[in-house]
């Protein structure tokens, strides 16, 4: 046995074996938010939080960085809980947040198990809902191979990834062969592809790994990241029998045999109770919900954002009290970031696509000018200042991309690069519904944080 000195960023798996921590002795609030003067904060924080963190290392949020698992950190924390610092916070829903970190210095620890198990590896999941109407049916598949793209980008192992694709023969039957060209989409990229049939082969998936059901492969694979495109409701104003995430909205249409295929293909809010919390690397988990009203409250001041949070032990991102826009993922923004979602049939504009498309039709014109004017080189220049973004550049390619055709001359009908941009918030005009109902309260893409319930009654109370 022997001192090691450390930081929490080297890389370090302690397999299983007792530690001993010392932590530093400085303990400190980080911040307080009181609401309505109910919350009583004692001036003494040491000995209180002290004893209410020791009693309650669960409560912990434990950061993963540069690819050290949350065991590691978990083991820490949880053995020495008066090293940490705390924060705590009141939401909207009037439960507290309890946020915290650590500080290290010193660990002694047993030698190393030479057959000790490699850290598990976190599985990232994108999921595509279907749609079924509007001007391009693949808008939830390109949006989503865009954030892949960004995650790959950002670091994430392409093999880390499943992109979940709902999918029906019944609306995939422009081209024919859809199921096939997203798993050469899939394998392109590198990725893993789950097709889903329903809402109940989500809800095993996440679960277990298996679409069919109890399976060991999620003990191994915990959730770390995920991202949900598709449609999204309320019953107070988009309709629904309770808020959900509607991966077969106005699929019914398309029922042959008049069986309600909404009912099996879309995410309830109540379905949430159905995931199971260890499914999910608790405290590093978060998700984004690119679906309309997901951070809504429904009529008992539910949020579907805030109990997935709670559920996953992480953090949730939701359009509330807004629909999501999918009108611009496709719209240049790196000129100027700026479109209007105007009422009825009329045009929408994205203002980069304008200036871009101007500069396309007046470049030809302007070089000839500036040629007859000052000869080659003033044409250059000239054609310099009217050439097209890169944005612009990639808006181009990407057409071309859609019209690509398989081996069976079949099209594909969408860019393997997905698309240029993340569903954006809808314009308030669209909208009015939703803002009178909700009047007085924060519209927009917001975060919500979990929760931790069993300590609320310590935060109102004096201790």
């Amino acid at each position: 046995m022997g001192k090691t000195y450390f930081n929490l960023v080297d890389q370090l798996n302690f397999n299983g074996e007792a530690i001993k921590i010392k932590g530093n002795a400085k303990q400190e609030l980080n911040k307080t938010v009181t609401k309505e003067e109910k919350i009583w904060i004692p001036g003494n924080y040491n000995s209180t939080y002290q004893s209410m963190l020791a009693s309650q290392p669960q409560v912990y949020k434990a950061e993963s960085m540069n690819g050290i698992s949350t065991e590691v950190y978990l083991s820490a924390i949880n053995s020495s809980p008066q090293v940490g610092k705390i924060n705590i916070e009141m939401n909207d829903n009037g439960k507290c947040v309890v946020g915290f970190s650590t500080s290290l210095n010193k660990v002694t620890t047993g030698a190393p198990n030479k057959k000790a198990k490699e850290k598990n590896n976190y599985e990232e999941i994108i999921v595509s809902g279907l749609q079924a109407e509007g001007r391009f049916i693949y808008q939830f598949i390109e949006a989503a191979l865009h954030d892949i793209n960004v995650r790959i980008k950002k670091g994430t192992k392409p093999d880390h990834i499943t992109w979940l694709v709902y999918y029906s023969e019944l609306l995939y039957k422009i081209g024919g062969n859809d199921n096939q060209h997203f798993k050469e989409t899939a394998k392109n990229l590198g990725i893993k592809i789950q097709l889903i049939k329903k809402n109940d082969e989500l809800i095993n998936y996440i679960n277990f790994k298996s679409i069919y059901g109890k399976s060991e492969g999620r003990k191994k694979n915990k959730i770390s990241y995920m991202s949900v495109f598709g449609h999204g409701q309320t019953p107070l104003y988009t309709g629904g029998a309770e808020n959900q995430l509607s991966f077969g909205y106005e699929m019914n249409k398309y029922s042959k045999t008049g069986e309600n295929l909404e009912s099996i293909l879309n995410f309830k809010q109540s379905d949430i109770d159905r995931l199971l919390s260890e499914a999910f690397d608790n405290g590093n988990m978060e998700t984004y919900f690119y679906t309309c009203n997901a951070g809504t409250a429904d009529k008992n001041g539910l949020r579907f954002a805030q109990l997935w949070a709670d559920k996953t032990i992480g953090i949730s991102h939701a359009f509330q009290n807004a629909r999501s826009n999918y009108i611009f993922i496709n719209s240049t923004m790196d000129e100027i970031n700026a479109a209007f979602n105007l009422p009825g049939g009329m045009p929408d504009p994205a203002v980069s696509d304008y200036i871009n498309g101007l500069k396309e039709i007046s470049k030809e014109k302007a070089e000839k000018i500036a040629r007859y004017i000052t000869g080659e080189k003033g044409a250059e220049t000239v054609g310099e200042i009217f050439d097209t973004s890169e944005e612009w550049k990639e808006k181009q390619s990407r057409k071309i991309d859609r019209e690509r055709l398989d081996k069976a001359g079949k099209k594909y009908g969408y860019a393997d690069k997905g698309s240029l941009q993340y569903p954006m918030v809808n314009n308030r005009g669209d909208d009015w519904k939703i803002i009178v109902g909700t009047w007085g309260e924060p519209r927009g893409f917001l975060t919500y944080t979990y929760t931790v319930t069993g300590i609320m009654d310590i935060c109102s109370s004096k201790i």
